[in-house]
Order: structure tokens, then sequence, then C-alpha cells
């Protein structure tokens, strides 16, 4: 409230620019709100957006509501149960590699690498 009260007072100085005046405009507009609001209504302020229409509706009915909606974008069922598919099986099976560890230098040297002369 001390922040609306301050910007009225500037507002209402010979050298408040437009910005403080507009401020201080918007200011009363809030208090002159507050001061016409009725016990357990929302605050309606000028240029705020209005309440929702589910603002007040009960949580378990906003649901039911919009598992309706959903529902209803679903696509018709005709009665029968959906065919099962069965999971696709592949052409042909999956190629299995077996790892070799590679064969002992004979000499007990190691054999030599990438170096060709």
């Amino acid at each position: 409230m001390n922040d609306q009260l301050e910007a009225i007072r500037a507002a209402i100085t010979h050298e408040a620019n437009a910005e403080q005046r507009a401020h201080g405009a918007a200011a009363c507009r809030a208090i002159l709100a507050a001061l016409e609001a009725e016990v357990g209504k929302p605050i309606a302020m000028p240029g705020a957006p209005a309440p929702s229409p589910l603002a007040g509706i009960d949580p378990g009915q906003a649901i039911d509501l919009l598992i309706a909606k959903l529902s209803s974008m679903l696509p018709k069922e005709d009665g029968k149960a959906p065919a099962a598919t069965p999971p696709p099986t592949p052409a042909r099976p999956p190629m299995r590699i077996a790892f070799v560890a590679p064969p002992a230098p004979a000499g007990g040297r190691p054999a030599p690498r990438g170096r060709r002369r």
C-alpha cells in the first residue's frame, strides 16, 4: 500500500513526468478497485484479463470434463477387440561373429606392428 501512495505522491508533483503520472494513475485505480471489492469475490481491475470460467469449479469435476473432452477426440470403436499383432520376425537370424584371440608369435618376440619394409 505504501508503494501505491508513494507513486501517487510522486505523480502529483509539478516535476512529475508522463511515466510517473501514469504510474500514479494506475496506483489510484488499484486503490479504488480494492475499496470497491466485495467480500468473497475477486477484485476486478480495469485492463486485467477476465477470470477463467473454470476458476470456481471443483478439481474432480474439472478432471471429469477433461477426460470427457479427450475421450471425444479418440476415434470411434466398432465394439470389436483389436487384433493382437505379433512382433515382427526378422527375415533371417542375426549374424554372429566369434571373437578369437590372435595366435602367439613364434620365438617369444612380439609381432611387428603396422610397419612394412
